[in-house]
């Protein structure tokens, strides 16, 4: 369930193994889904040599098309658009965003201001997170969720999925003391100063207030929290954080992260 209101990093950082041991025993219907879709991505990757080459084939829209679909995006009130529709929409993906710059990217070590091409992490996933959140894009009514969960299956280990019960509420619940990225300047690390409430409600009128900077926002708190558990553990090194998800350890950090606020 989400955390409480005013938590802490401290609190999150302490009780992260314990969180993510209850998220894998409640949740292995979607541990698997998971697994499955990070196999045959990795898979796909190797194949075509690179990411943006896998983007461009049937087998990449498809696989992404059923994780969706696994972790209920087409359903309730969303709707995926029709296969052919998500498929032009995937490939399109390469032609607009420099992701062979992003496939390489390491959240752990460097703020998104790092040089990406002719632009900057920060600028690039902005755009990949305004497309894939567009209305007809991937679902018919788009928004933060589609648009955050279409960016976690391109770029799993920078990307976190923000969903409107769990994880957007555990945010908007974390202490505003708390609520930066590492060296606890949004200015720093994202290149300029993010507009509006960082962390809004996931519910009501608040989760239209779920924009790109604010998804950008919630990957640099990822990352501090990140940066404090090596700091409360003696600096152990990215495989050991890893290992704190025994069930899915190398799905990256938004995975980890996402199970102890779920």
């Amino acid at each position: 369930m989400p955390v409480e209101e005013n938590t802490t990093i401290k609190t999150i950082v302490d009780q992260i193994a314990v969180n993510i041991g209850t998220y894998n025993m409640l949740n292995k219907r979607y541990n698997l889904d998971h697994h499955y879709f990070l196999v045959s991505r990795f898979n796909g990757i190797n194949k075509e040599n690179g990411l943006s080459n896998w983007l461009k084939t049937s087998e990449a829209s498809r696989s992404i098309f059923r994780f969706l679909t696994d972790f209920n995006m087409n359903a309730r009130a969303s709707k995926l658009v029709e296969i052919r529709t998500f498929q032009l929409n995937i490939q399109q993906i390469s032609r607009n965003i420099n992701m062979q710059c992003l496939e390489f990217f390491d959240i752990s070590v460097s703020p998104l201001t790092a040089v990406c091409g002719n632009s900057t992490v920060a600028n690039e996933l902005k755009e990949l997170f305004n497309y894939c959140a567009t209305p007809g894009k991937f679902s018919k009514s788009g928004g933060f969720v589609i648009g955050s969960k279409v960016c976690h299956c391109l770029l799993p280990h920078i990307c976190p999925m923000i969903d409107a019960h769990h994880i957007g509420i555990s945010l908007n619940r974390i202490h505003a003391d708390d609520y930066f990225p590492p060296g606890n300047s949004w200015e720093d690390y994202l290149g300029y100063s993010p507009h509006g409430k960082l962390n809004p409600s996931s519910q009501g009128a608040g989760r239209h207030s779920w924009k790109d900077d604010q998804f950008l926002c919630a990957i640099g708190f990822y990352v501090r929290i990140y940066h404090e558990w090596q700091k409360e553990n003696g600096d152990p090194g990215m495989d050991a954080f890893l290992r704190l998800d025994t069930i899915n350890h190398f799905s990256g950090v938004p995975r980890v992260i996402e199970k102890a606020l779920w």
